[in-house]
């Protein structure tokens, strides 16, 4: 029969069980590691955001309340001093062209009187014999060479001026004349030509004949020489106009009609010249010259009539002041709109003085 372990082998048992930790692993010669559960970990659901495309409000933009715009447009009206020197072809053929040009000279200064010109008018011949030297009264007004606004009977002056001896050697150098007219030795102390050309005046050339220039030269030189004239910056202040030949074929004067050699030849060289400095090309055939002088005294650089506006007006918004004094709009004695230009002008007995200064206030359209 078995026999009962004694006490000091139970004690035993008990001390080596006792050894063995539940709460760790490992034998007993090294350290407890404690027993650790993992962390639970929730699932995260990744969702597309959600976007509300209810429209909650609307801002409506409105037009703004319409203010005209206004435009205010300066002018300096010119100081009114010109020297006209008039270059006539002296040839026998041109003899009824000049009566012409005499029985409308009037008329030409009537215009420069009514622009309120302050005038100089001298003539030469495009003649190489004259070497641009101005003619001088025999008669008229013996010895004078400059036709001014204190000459008494001035077209009596300018048709004396204008007639030359039916027989007479010439070279038609009209271009060439006219820079000789311009320069030492006629200007020079003692010349024939002292004191046409004013320092503060604007210039104007006129040729007439029924010719074409025989100058040496290109017109392209005579063209960049008369814009020279009055000094770098001014060339504007110099204008060249030709009454001569049609172009581009020429034509037969109404009172040459029938004679030998009585049809003029186109003056293109003048023309060319003309063009370059904004000068007036007219026709020795038309049956009177009043109509060119006119052009030619509307294109001088003297008192202006027409002032071009910067931007189109509104109409009835126009208005118009000189020297802070408001001008009316009347066909008379005061101003017009002319839409074909978009311009202010003076076409009646009013014109803006010498030197004024012009405002012309208008709503733009």
């Amino acid at each position: 029969m078995a026999r009962a372990p004694s006490v000091p082998l139970l004690v035993l048992i008990a001390l080596v069980q006792g050894a063995c930790d539940k709460a760790g692993s490992g034998s007993t010669n090294g350290p407890a590691v404690p027993l650790v559960a993992p962390p639970t970990l929730s699932p995260i659901e990744l969702l597309p955001p959600v976007v509300d495309r209810q429209t909650v409000g609307q801002v409506v933009l409105g037009n703004p309340l319409a203010l005209a715009s206004f435009q205010t447009d300066l002018f300096t009206q010119s100081n009114g001093v010109v020297d006209i020197l008039w270059i006539i072809d002296d040839s026998g053929s041109m003899a009824d062209e000049r009566l012409i040009l005499g029985g409308d000279f009037q008329g030409f200064l009537d215009e420069l009187v009514a622009i309120q010109s302050n005038y100089q008018i001298g003539v030469t011949s495009l003649n190489d014999i004259d070497q641009g030297q101005l003619r001088q009264s025999a008669s008229a007004a013996p010895g004078l060479r400059i036709i001014t606004t204190a000459t008494a009977n001035a077209t009596a002056v300018f048709q004396e001026l204008t007639t030359f001896p039916l027989s007479r050697l010439h070279w038609d150098q009209g271009l060439r004349m006219g820079e000789l007219a311009l320069t030492p030795p006629n200007t020079s102390s003692g010349g024939t030509n002292v004191g046409f050309v004013r320092p503060n005046a604007a210039l104007a050339l006129i040729v007439v004949t029924n010719g074409e220039d025989g100058s040496y030269g290109d017109p392209d030189y005579y063209t960049r020489f008369f814009q020279g004239v009055k000094g770098r910056g001014n060339e504007r202040l110099t204008t060249y106009s030709t009454l001569g030949g049609d172009l581009p074929n020429g034509c037969t004067p109404a009172v040459d009609v029938g004679k030998l050699g009585g049809m003029a030849p186109p003056a293109t060289r003048y023309a060319d010249v003309s063009f370059g400095t904004g000068g007036v090309v007219g026709s020795i055939c038309d049956a009177d010259f009043a109509g060119t002088l006119l052009r030619i005294v509307q294109a001088l650089n003297t008192l202006r009539k027409v002032f071009q506006l910067t931007l189109t007006p509104a109409p009835g918004t126009l208005s118009v002041t000189v020297n802070g004094v408001a001008i009316p709009q009347d066909v008379v004695n005061g101003w017009q709109y002319q839409a074909s230009t978009n311009s202010v002008v003076f076409l009646g007995a009013y014109v803006p003085p010498p030197g004024a200064n012009i405002q012309i206030l208008y709503a733009i359209s």
